[in-house]
């Protein structure tokens, strides 16, 4: 699995939760009682076609505050229809003890993380655009697209051999 690091621009709470997770009694502030926050920010070290670091949608114990970088590891690819054109956020998870079940698509209903709940919190982390939800991939479909941005980054900087 790819361990990735993930720069934080925002955090909002979500509705995506483990079956077997208790709600929190005191939610920390941006933690919705019945879900884990996400924080939305860019992929350390790539370069995506807009020219600019991958976007990244992360699920974490705790909100992050701006520019916080949180290790974590992708689970699937989110592809939005933008006024731009197609985008691709990867969805990760946090490298923590409660996200270690949260691994590819066929863990997603068990934890409420459907294409949907996804979308919800990045229209809430991004208000006003426009993006809508075209389909997701799976965790390798992830791999692969942070590979290429990988290589574009290397590539970019001359660090390529």
């Amino acid at each position: 699995m790819t361990r990735i690091a993930v720069t934080v621009e925002a955090t909002v709470a979500s509705g995506i939760r483990d079956d077997e997770t208790e709600p929190l009694v005191d939610p920390p502030p941006a933690h919705g009682k019945d879900g884990w926050p996400v924080g939305y920010g860019r992929v350390r070290d790539t370069l995506g076609e807009d020219g600019g670091p991958l976007r990244a949608l992360v699920l974490m114990c705790e909100p992050a505050v701006p520019r916080d970088e949180v290790k974590a590891w992708p689970v699937a690819v989110l592809h939005l229809a933008a006024p731009d054109g197609p985008v691709d956020e990867v969805l990760c998870v946090a490298e923590a003890a409660p996200f270690t079940g949260l691994l590819d698509l066929a863990d997603f209903p068990r934890w409420h993380a459907q294409p949907e709940a996804w979308a919800q919190a990045l229209a809430r982390l991004a208000p006003g655009s426009a993006c809508q939800v075209e389909g997701i991939g799976p965790a390798l479909e992830a791999g692969e697209l942070l590979e290429t941005a990988r290589h574009a980054y290397l590539q970019l900087t001359g660090c390529l051999e």
